[in-house]
């Protein structure tokens, strides 16, 4: 099944974490309709930019596995609204000046490029731009 034209369900859904401790990853129907948003709003669009494959670092993550990495108690990723891309400052510069989205977030890296950018998209999207960076271990999200 596909979310879009270039985004799988498995794809989407893949965890190597939930693949190495046999969990369940999967979406229910009200999941699988959000990132099917997801796909159609913002990665199709970029991908038809970039005009190149584009790596999801990481979809969908069921609660459990959302705990089990550390995410954020009410991530998106776990209501199938986010998705983290492997698209450097031109993609990142793309979905924040031409794309509708939820939260993007240039996470770490350099001031040149992210070391991965997360993105989501909602049923209220506030179009807030983010930077993380780590101060004395801990993560910090500041306005872009």
């Amino acid at each position: 099944m596909n979310l879009s034209a270039h985004v799988t369900l498995k794809e989407f859904q893949s965890s190597g974490l939930a693949t190495l401790r046999n969990l369940n990853n999967q979406m229910n129907e009200s999941q699988i309709a959000s990132a099917k948003l997801l796909c159609e709003k913002v990665f199709e669009p970029l991908r038809i930019h970039l005009n190149i494959p584009i790596q999801i670092s990481s979809g969908f993550r069921s609660l459990q596995v959302n705990k089990m990495i550390g995410g954020s108690k009410t991530s998106q990723h776990t209501k199938g609204e986010a998705m983290d891309l492997q698209i450097g400052a031109k993609g990142f510069n793309f979905i924040k000046d031409k794309l509708e989205f939820d939260q993007l977030i240039w996470e770490f890296g350099n001031d040149e490029n992210p070391s991965w950018v997360h993105v989501s998209y909602s049923s209220k999207n506030r179009k807030q731009v983010l930077k993380a960076t780590k101060k004395n271990g801990k993560t910090i999200y500041s306005n872009y």
